[in-house]
């Protein structure tokens, strides 16, 4: 069986009643912002240490449930978006069996789509630390529809808040005495994870389930593209091919191959979708190949039936990624 088949259905259905939400609507945004990421070096520094505020736990379909706030490493976020949410699900009794912070799909806001995927992994005793991305749910700024953002730096800002927090949010658990430690997401909240695992000095274990090497060809070439109107990203030139190939360039800045891998490239699975018309299976290919003695798993699904009939396959590769962590290391 060829390792990638023909596009889901539905995902070609999801794209086409998404791109009713157009993204960067209102272009580029602040060209001044783009320019000096290009320029600059990411993640060289570590963020500064956070301190949460938890609320008082309550009891959900037999967990135990807090919403956490604090203030969001990266300050350059609109106004709205600069304290971070946090949800977390725990069994509420007996020792952790380690920790995981899972980021949120493209578009996701809120919580409940990874409380229900997730909720059997805090059952068997794991601590979820589930973050809403800035600009989403409770971060969305004013003006802004849903989770299409209106600009290219407001996405690129976004990446580099997701990353940011999920650091920090690692370095407090670390601090609080969690020993074993991981990051995981599907989909934009995969990668993210990756990218993550990838610039974290500690040993840490990452799940990145339906995420490739680049997002290029996710946000240029598959159905995620559709949403995109080049020609009017472009502005008055309305030329789409020439707004295309510096979308790319942008994108390609956090392409995982220009970052070494983790430190414990054995405790990374990877899940691709054979089916899957937002990320190539040759970009999970490219990430594999890249993390050397990382696993790679293929689901016979698409990328969005994958959410909802290979839910154990997803919790398998998180449980099994923190399993492999040495946190000894």
């Amino acid at each position: 069986m060829p390792r990638v088949l023909r596009t889901h259905p539905v995902d070609v259905l999801f794209a086409g009643l998404s791109r009713r939400a157009r993204l960067f609507s209102q272009g580029w945004g602040d060209e001044a912002f783009l320019e000096e990421v290009a320029a600059a070096a990411p993640f060289q520094e570590r963020p500064l240490p956070i301190a949460p505020e938890w609320s008082a736990p309550r009891l959900q379909r037999g967990l135990r449930v807090r919403d956490g706030t604090f203030p969001s490493p990266l300050a350059r976020l609109d106004v709205a978006a600069r304290t971070a949410h946090v949800r977390w699900l725990s069994a509420g009794q007996g020792p952790s069996r380690g920790a995981c912070v899972v980021l949120a799909a493209s578009r996701e806001e809120g919580f409940s789509l990874r409380e229900r995927m997730y909720a059997p992994l805090a059952r068997e005793g794991l601590d979820l630390f589930l973050l809403e991305n800035p600009y989403y749910g409770l971060r969305r700024p004013v003006g802004q529809k849903g989770g299409a953002l209106r600009t290219v730096s407001d996405h690129v800002l976004m990446n580099l808040g997701m990353v940011d927090e999920a650091r920090a949010l690692l370095a407090w658990l670390r601090g609080e005495g969690h020993a074993r430690l991981g990051v995981a997401g599907y989909s934009m909240g995969g990668y993210m994870a990756a990218l993550t695992a990838a610039v974290v000095p500690e040993p840490l274990a990452v799940a990145a389930l339906a995420a490739g090497a680049s997002p290029v060809p996710v946000f240029t070439q598959g159905l995620l593209s559709w949403s995109i109107a080049f020609a009017l990203l472009d502005g008055p030139r309305r030329d789409a091919e020439q707004a295309r190939l510096r979308l790319g360039r942008i994108f390609d800045l956090a392409n995982l191959t220009r970052f070494p891998p983790p430190r414990q490239p054995e405790a990374a699975v990877l899940v691709a979708c054979r089916r899957d018309g937002f990320v190539p299976g040759d970009e999970t290919l490219a990430l594999h190949a890249h993390w050397p003695r990382s696993e790679l798993r293929w689901v016979d699904a698409g990328h969005v039936t994958a959410l909802f009939t290979e839910r154990a396959a997803l919790c398998a590769a998180i449980r099994d990624s923190l399993a492999r962590v040495d946190a000894a290391a």
